[in-house]
């Protein structure tokens, strides 16, 4: 009963393992922590169904002892039973005619009759065990087919957030849209050079081959604010070589761009993709996703949260 009472609590506590189905339009991170803990879970109701096998195999091995022992008792009482019959009373009647103590006679007699009482318990109790094993065999396979479905439920479980998590992905790793027709730019010819050319959005400095990134990018139509130098701090704009361009015309917001703001950043993130020879682009961040000429677009996860970090306020461009 108590091993009942354990794997019935180990079912609900797997049962209540398997996370929740995630929110309507749940976000990377959240797929990602939900998608650990259904990992857990399928591990926890494997184990749970090796532990109900193992013990399905040890009371099958139980069984066909007890079997086999109670078979050879019954066929030992049988034979006692037959020896009885056939023998038992002439030996008796011999016993009493030639016992010169009427002691003895009574000891062997009760002797005879406490070695077939032996057999006879022996028996009853093996055939007790018996009926015991294979009712707990019979209550066993009711647990070992609710471990199986609380680990197929758990697999599921996995299985549907991967598949979430496989799909969000893919949507974020389709990139942004078309340039909307912005004019191209034209090939970079000029040298690398460090941080030597006047930038025109700061009292910074800029490489030659970002500040004509500025210009092309101005001559394509794209002319909200824009802000590249920024001293301290790692990355590229502390070197001159990156600029971050407002989605809303008048500067950044600290919110998720939205409506004609966004389609402004989907279309210049595009049109630095487009142009990326060109121009020698190194990346683009833009509204949580990472794009690179070798790598192409997929999710960003550096930001904290915040429009400024995740990038959903303005279009990232790193140069060579």
């Amino acid at each position: 009963m108590r091993n009942k009472i354990l794997s019935a609590l180990l079912l609900v506590a797997l049962l209540a393992l398997i996370p929740a189905p995630a929110a309507a339009e749940p976000d990377e991170e959240t797929l990602e922590a939900d998608l650990t803990e259904a990992i857990a879970a399928v591990n926890d109701a494997q184990a749970a169904v090796d532990e109900a096998n193992a013990r399905a195999a040890e009371l099958e091995t139980q069984i066909a002892d007890t079997q086999a022992r109670f078979d050879a008792l019954r066929a030992d009482l049988d034979e006692y039973a037959l020896f009885l019959y056939t023998e038992g009373d002439l030996q008796q009647t011999n016993a009493i005619l030639s016992s010169d103590d009427t002691r003895d006679l009574i000891d062997a007699m009760t002797y005879t009759g406490f070695l077939g009482n032996e057999r006879a318990a022996l028996l009853n109790e093996a055939g007790d065990l018996l009926e015991q094993l294979e009712a707990e065999q019979a209550a066993h396979a009711a647990e070992l087919e609710d471990a199986a479905a609380a680990l197929k439920d758990a697999e599921d479980a996995q299985a549907d957030l991967e598949e979430q998590l496989e799909e969000l992905r893919a949507e974020e790793a389709a990139g942004p849209g078309g340039d909307g027709g912005a004019p191209g730019a034209g090939e970079y010819t000029g040298g690398d050079g460090g941080c030597t050319e006047d930038d025109p959005t700061t009292s910074g400095c800029l490489t030659p081959r970002t500040l004509n990134m500025y210009y092309e990018t101005k001559d394509a139509g794209f002319d909200h604010y824009v802000s590249c130098y920024r001293s301290g701090g790692s990355g590229e704009h502390p070197l001159g070589r990156a600029c971050d361009w407002a989605a809303n015309a008048s500067g950044f917001q600290d919110e998720d761009a939205s409506g004609s703001d966004k389609d402004y950043g989907d279309r210049l993130a595009a049109w630095y993709v487009n142009n990326a020879s060109n121009l020698g682009v190194e990346y683009v961040i833009w509204y949580r996703q990472f794009w690179s000429p070798g790598g192409g677009w997929r999710s960003y996860s550096g930001g904290n949260g915040d429009p400024a970090s995740d990038h959903t306020n303005h279009v990232h461009v790193s140069m060579q």
